[in-house]
């Protein structure tokens, strides 16, 4: 199944849950997933009963095969997580996720998406700003930079330039 025809069906079966449930389902996406599932969702239409049932009786066969066959729930997030970010980014925290650990501080910041870092950034120092986004992945800082007001956006390219190194200590919690 394509990434879209899985979008498609996952806006089908938000629509199916009725508004309630479809809201506890979005508090638990991060907002590049919400954004996704919301556009997919607003180009749904007229979608025939067919069709519903079609991807809810997937979806519960699909659920509840896969109920049945996890039994190494170590092994499971580790595949699941290197097939959905990549052997990269799933190293960073499967160690973290089966020895219980909690992912927190800039390391949590890799998981978002860049404009919800940049609102987390923007009413921060510009010393502040560039001494989290050279911690995050360069892509991702730059995408997180475009975000930024324009006098901001400088402030912290000029830091960043000439930043010259951090105290290890400064950056915990």
């Amino acid at each position: 199944m394509s990434t879209e025809d899985g979008l498609q069906n996952a806006a089908i079966l938000m629509m199916s849950l009725g508004e309630a449930e479809a809201s506890e389902v979005f508090k638990h996406l991060s907002p590049k997933e919400v954004q996704k599932l919301g556009e997919a969702i607003a180009k749904t239409s007229q979608i025939t009963r067919d069709k519903v049932d079609a991807v809810v009786d997937k979806f519960h066969g699909v659920a509840a095969s896969q109920s049945l066959l996890v039994s190494n729930s170590g092994d499971y997030v580790r595949s699941v997580l290197k097939l959905a970010l990549g052997d990269d980014k799933a190293a960073l925290l499967i160690d973290r996720i089966l020895q219980g650990g909690d992912v927190s501080g800039i390391e949590s910041l890799k998981w978002m998406d860049p404009l919800s870092v940049a609102e987390l950034l923007r009413n921060e120092h510009p010393q502040i700003v560039a001494a989290i986004l050279v911690h995050l992945e360069f892509d991702q800082a730059a995408d997180v930079l475009k975000h930024l007001a324009e006098r901001q956006r400088n402030e912290v390219m000029l830091r960043v330039a000439t930043m010259e190194g951090i105290q290890p200590t400064a950056l915990k919690d």
